[in-house]
């Protein structure tokens, strides 16, 4: 675990129960790190920043034990400690004892950033944008353990319903039906890849696709039963090679996998529709990418997107007259979503908005619009345009 942290090790050796709680543990020490290093700065003599990274890591690991999960004091205490190697087990042993005799300083003069654990730029954009109740909401959202689902062909009795989608359900992570036991292979995500995937399908139907960005395939499993052949590309070719797993795994038809660069148009003007599921911040999804908040920065948002007006102008230049464009994020940003909606529409001619077919109270003006807290499933956008001709 605090291998793991520290930027080396994995969980591959560990098992069951073991396993479950490492991954646990994990998530939590990532999500709380502004808090936890609140506490932990409080106690500790030496600046965090100097600290050796697994000394930091057992630190955060023990923290997170004794103010997020619960766990008795001298078991997070005496177990951290005892995985530190070397010199620095007297300096985790003295900070974390006295956090569990003291307890989480003072958390009522801590900012809404440090409490959250987002970074604090963020949280005063999102203010900003969406008001100090929704902008809480959204935090506790991000900082709560997401459930898992998928869509089955025939839903097994006992799971839970999905809030939009017919055929969607929620799998219990330990109970009934753990994931192990299920004899369908499915593809796991959240309801709100689902809802895009399907409207884009719908989009596809006895058509050409090129997905841009496609790896590891989430909407891939929605397009290629609609579309009469698929193109996946993704820049990364370890993630095209998770891509093939899951094609292979869930028997996709008439897809193939090509790695290319989105911006720089590798194939013609060929397609029926071109789904570009781009890159962004990730800011709806941070309930399931805990370490993507950390990554947040207003200059980190401007390269996303410089890189989304790229692939806009890349992608439009695959569609076919007569053709689709589909634009996605995992987003909650306007600059990644309904500006970049303007952007493309003043800069690249030739392309008419049209609207996606989804459950109404997710759609804006034609567009797929999904904040986390007001609809229960991840943070999506969508838009769509057809070329003139």
């Amino acid at each position: 675990m605090i291998g793991v942290l520290a930027g080396g090790g994995t969980f591959s050796a560990l098992r069951g129960r073991d396993k479950a709680f490492a991954l646990r543990l994990l998530r939590e020490t990532v999500v709380w790190k502004a808090r936890l290093d609140r506490a932990l700065t409080r106690y500790c003599n030496v600046p965090l920043q100097n600290l050796d990274d697994e000394v930091l890591a057992a630190l955060r690991v023990g923290a997170a034990q004794l103010l997020v999960l619960g766990t008795p004091p001298h078991a997070a205490v005496s177990e951290t400690v005892g995985a530190v190697d070397g010199g620095g087990r007297g300096l985790v042993n003295a900070v974390l004892r006295k956090l569990a005799s003291c307890g989480e300083p003072d958390p009522g003069s801590a900012g809404d950033h440090e409490m959250f654990s987002h970074p604090a730029h963020l949280v005063e954009k999102w203010r900003s944008s969406f008001g100090v109740s929704d902008a809480g909401a959204l935090m506790e959202w991000n900082n709560a353990v997401p459930t898992l689902g998928a869509c089955f062909k025939d839903p097994p009795a006992g799971l839970g319903a999905g809030r939009y989608m017919a055929d969607y359900r929620i799998i219990d992570r330990t109970g009934y039906r753990p994931l192990e036991s299920l004899t369908e292979p499915v593809y796991i995500q959240d309801e709100a890849a689902v809802v895009v995937g399907r409207a884009a399908a719908s989009l596809a139907v006895g058509g050409r696709v090129l997905e841009v960005g496609a790896a590891p395939g989430g909407k891939t499993h929605h397009l290629q039963v609609a579309a009469e052949m698929v193109v996946s590309m993704d820049c990364n070719a370890a993630r095209a090679a998770r891509w093939l797993e899951n094609s292979r795994r869930l028997g996709w038809r008439s897809c193939f996998p090509v790695v290319g660069d989105g911006t720089l148009p590798p194939l013609a003007a060929g397609f029926d529709l071109v789904f570009l599921d781009a890159p962004c911040t990730n800011t709806g999804v941070f309930r399931r990418r805990p370490e993507a908040r950390w990554k947040w920065s207003p200059a980190y948002l401007g390269g996303m997107v410089k890189m989304q007006r790229d692939l806009l102008t890349g992608s439009a230049a695959m569609v076919k007259p007569g053709g689709f464009l589909v634009y996605s994020t995992c987003s909650l940003e306007p600059e990644e979503n309904v500006e970049q909606v303007r952007w493309f529409e003043e800069h690249v001619k030739g392309f008419t908005g049209v609207g996606l077919p989804a459950p109404p109270q997710l759609v804006s003006k034609g567009m797929i619009s999904i904040f986390p807290p007001e609809h229960g499933i991840d943070g999506m956008f969508a838009a769509a345009w057809r070329r003139d001709g």
